[in-house]
């Protein structure tokens, strides 16, 4: 009996030895509860809208709850904060957007760091923006619109989603490499900024595809170039702004980031489970109709991204001067 004793102390000693040399077998296959995805911007905006649809797909493949947060203000600041303070585990992501690159620069005071304390996880979707002008306006082109802009200055208004957004520092960019002077309206959101578009209170905006293509499909507004290098699939017949002015561009992007720390093979599942998910025939159906084409690219690809955006937009701020309000 004491034998018997010895023998299953020797082997319990063994197997803890094992756990410990070994601490990947000790650990319950990720995600073992609850997911939490923060998106740091309003209900029914493309971060939202993706996130849930991600959510629930991944939610089905992981058989664990993901649960969408909304923690909106300064930007996306205040729930990017939150999420930089949460544990590194993996149970934590942050849908992030172009203001995760913008606003280190935008925002002076940040109490965390963009590219330090983040990790990219998976590139969701992207797409354009698209430059439109009125319906009644005389300007039919990107090279009548740098002309006249550039026969009278500072005449051109320009609407935009807000300091900082990326309709507003779309169009910051585009006067600084055509050398032109444009005066920025800024608004709280598209939808004003649309009205007083189409009311003929400014003269342009740099929008995001899925509130504008109805507009320049029914002919109230005319889309003049899109902000990639390439035409778009959904209104390919636009051309690239690139054509008039090489090198601009702009991307309209949503990611997966998580907490810096979070384990590599935390990071890869997520990853992989997310391509998958974007590869579904519903999916590219929603993206498509969001005006964005999936991503699914690897975390290390992702995180060249976001350094290119954060270098960038940091020049384009600290050019124009902006300032957050």
């Amino acid at each position: 009996m004491l034998n018997d004793r010895s023998k299953l102390r020797q082997m319990l000693f063994g197997l803890l030895l094992i756990l410990s040399l070994n601490p990947a077998w000790a650990q319950l296959p990720y995600p073992d509860k609850t997911v939490r995805m923060v998106v740091p911007y309003p209900t029914s905006g493309g971060a939202d809208i993706l996130a849930r649809a991600i959510g629930q797909k991944l939610t089905l493949t992981w058989g664990q709850t993901v649960v969408i947060e909304n923690k909106a203000g300064a930007g996306g600041s205040i729930g990017t904060d939150m999420v930089s303070k949460a544990a590194a585990d993996g149970y934590t992501l942050l849908m992030a957007s172009p203001s995760h690159a913008i606003n280190g620069a935008l925002y002076k005071n940040l109490a965390f760091d963009p590219e330090k304390n983040f990790k990219g996880v998976v590139l969701a979707a992207s797409g354009p923006l698209v430059l439109v002008v009125s319906s009644s306006s005389p300007i039919n082109s990107v090279k009548e619109f740098i002309a006249l802009a550039r026969a009278k200055p500072g005449s051109i208004n320009y609407a935009s989603a807000g300091v900082g957004s990326s309709p507003h520092l779309a169009g910051e960019l585009f006067a600084l490499m055509a050398k032109i002077e444009m005066t920025h309206i800024a608004y709280k959101g598209t939808g004003p900024a649309l009205t007083d578009l189409m009311g003929g209170q400014v003269q342009a905006f740099f929008g995001p595809v899925p509130a504008l293509i109805e507009h320049i499909k029914n002919g109230r507004l005319k889309a003049l170039g899109v902000t990639t290098p390439q035409a778009f699939s959904a209104i390919a017949s636009v051309p690239p702004i690139a054509n008039e002015i090489a090198g601009y561009s702009v991307l309209q992007w949503w990611g997966i980031v998580t907490p810096t720390g979070t384990p590599a093979t935390v990071i890869a599942k997520v990853n992989r489970d997310v391509a998958a998910v974007l590869q579904a025939d519903d999916m590219k159906k929603q993206l498509a109709a969001m005006g964005a084409e999936p991503g699914g690219q690897s975390p290390e690809q992702f995180d060249a991204l976001i350094r290119e955006e954060v270098v960038k937009w940091t020049e384009v701020i600290n050019k124009a001067k902006l300032k957050a309000e």
